[in-house]
């Protein structure tokens, strides 16, 4: 027991209480809320007692003036669970879109009837689910897609089952390794073929958005339940970091473990590294390069290399351990948002900095997305790089967001330094279906042409784009005179 003068309290802004601020995903685990301020609905990102912030999809998008006092309405399933004046307190471009920040003018959050209200509202919407004319904007051939997957995952999870409670009841178990790589095959073949149908609807309703919001809402009620049972499927939808794409899903792509209490979720799992192998490739692909430009530029002097959007910076890592002795020499800065990311990439990369002498120097910069566009806060203090890349980061932005982006990475390159910026592509067998409609995941999606036209102006000495192996990801790459 501590005597009361042991006893500590805060320091620093910490002083200021502030009420405790719930996730939307904690609070809402099964289907979060919207919020509507006039004819605009967002994502509730998270909401406290007296506040909430919420996500437009579109960053820089958001029509709301920082001040301006606006109604607010917190829905579920279109039915209101919660209603305030609410000042606009702060709006902040993320890369996932406008991070808008209200205050409760005239109302506070009283949690035990909000939850409640939220289940009421779940409880009278479902005869709606079935009957809305909502649901009528669901294309026919989408909701016979969607039972015909259901079908052929189901169908191999009671073969599972059956094959193991046969095996039980002959006192023989059946080896889940066995199991796992009987069905493994056949299960990704049906799955590319079902994933190429979705993508085949999703391109025609996403262009019209009550169909396109019908269709997804469809999905997450009917199929999306099931896929969850997958860990990579589970974390991609839920954002417990608040944001998709987040460096722990981006590790279960590299490492390529099975993951799952059972045959069945690891299966499920498995169909999601299918559809992020991408991911993988295009980070090898970046690692080449990476190799190349230290090989040319890091003789006389340490090569510059630049992450932008770095996450956990594998290629980095994997870089740096297969370098031995070479006498050549290179400095990595990583920027990213997420804190978390970076120290793990720190973390892995520093053993290898340790053993190679002085060779490499590894720094991190920790900026927000704002810092990053502006080009503050020490990014603009480095010095001109040889290889600039980022790979995951321009697939969030508008058109106009990522030419000037690339424009501004394009000026901080040195003489004969190489640009490298990744964006998903598309094609017949794109992430689209599966990321968009499977794991509310929303990405621009792009051709040669549309990357190309990020490079006009630059008066660069070649520009080309590239595919990864798989050709869901389209590389630009922009070369300085």
């Amino acid at each position: 027991m501590l005597a009361y003068e042991e006893l500590k309290g805060s320091t620093g802004r910490e002083i200021w209480f502030r009420p405790p601020r719930f996730s939307a995903r904690e609070l809402f685990p099964s289907r979060a809320p919207r919020v509507r301020v006039g004819t605009s609905a967002f994502q509730l990102h998270d909401i406290s007692l007296g506040g909430l912030a919420a996500i437009s999809k579109n960053s820089g998008d958001s029509p709301l003036e920082v001040g301006e006092v606006i109604p607010l309405t917190v829905q579920q399933c279109g039915l209101p669970i919660f209603e305030a004046q609410a000042r606009v307190c702060r709006v902040e471009n993320t890369h996932f879109g406008s991070k808008i920040a209200f205050a409760f003018v005239d109302a506070f959050v009283e949690f035990d009837k909000l939850l409640n209200r939220n289940v009421q509202a779940q409880i009278a919407a479902q005869p709606l689910l079935l009957n809305s004319e909502a649901h009528q904007l669901v294309p026919k051939e989408y909701r016979v897609l969607c039972s015909d997957i259901l079908r052929v995952l189901r169908s191999y999870r009671t073969l599972l089952n059956h094959n193991v409670g046969s095996t039980r009841e002959v006192r023989h178990q059946l080896d889940d390794n066995s199991a796992y790589e009987a069905c493994e095959g056949r299960m990704v073949e049906h799955w590319r073929s079902l994933w190429r149908t979705g993508n085949d609807i999703a391109r025609e309703v996403m262009g019209h958005r009550e169909v396109r919001e019908a269709t997804k809402e469809f999905t997450e009620l009917v199929l999306t339940p099931e896929m969850r049972l997958g860990a990579i499927w589970d974390r991609s939808y839920a954002k417990p970091l608040g944001y998709p794409g987040d460096f722990l899903v981006m590790n279960q792509v590299y490492t390529g473990e099975r993951i799952g209490t059972d045959v069945y979720q690891q299966l499920i799992h498995r169909l999601g590294l299918e559809v992020a192998e991408c991911i993988g490739t295009r980070m090898e692909v970046v690692r080449t390069h990476i190799g190349n430009v230290v090989r040319e530029r890091g003789q006389g002097r340490a090569a510059k290399i630049l992450s932008l959007g770095c996450g956990t910076a594998r290629e980095v890592e994997l870089f740096l351990s297969t370098q031995r002795a070479t006498g050549r020499r290179a400095d990595f800065t990583l920027i990213d948002q997420e804190q978390a990311a970076l120290r793990y990439a720190y973390e892995h990369s520093y053993p290898h900095v340790i053993a190679s002498k002085g060779q490499f120097c590894v720094q991190c910069i920790n900026l927000s997305f704002t810092d990053i566009l502006r080009w503050t806060n020490g990014i603009s203090m480095l010095p001109p790089q040889d290889m600039i890349y980022s790979v995951g980061l321009l697939d969030y932005l508008t058109d106009r967001r990522a030419t000037a982006l690339v424009h501004r990475l394009y000026s901080a390159l040195a003489p004969g330094g190489l640009l490298i910026i990744g964006n998903m592509n598309e094609t017949p067998l794109s992430n689209l279906w599966p990321m968009e409609f499977l794991a509310d995941w929303t990405l621009e999606y792009r051709n040669d042409a549309e990357m190309m036209g990020w490079a006009n102006g630059l008066q660069a000495k070649c520009a080309w784009t590239e595919t990864e192996p798989t050709g869901r990801v389209r590389l630009l790459f922009v070369r300085k005179p």
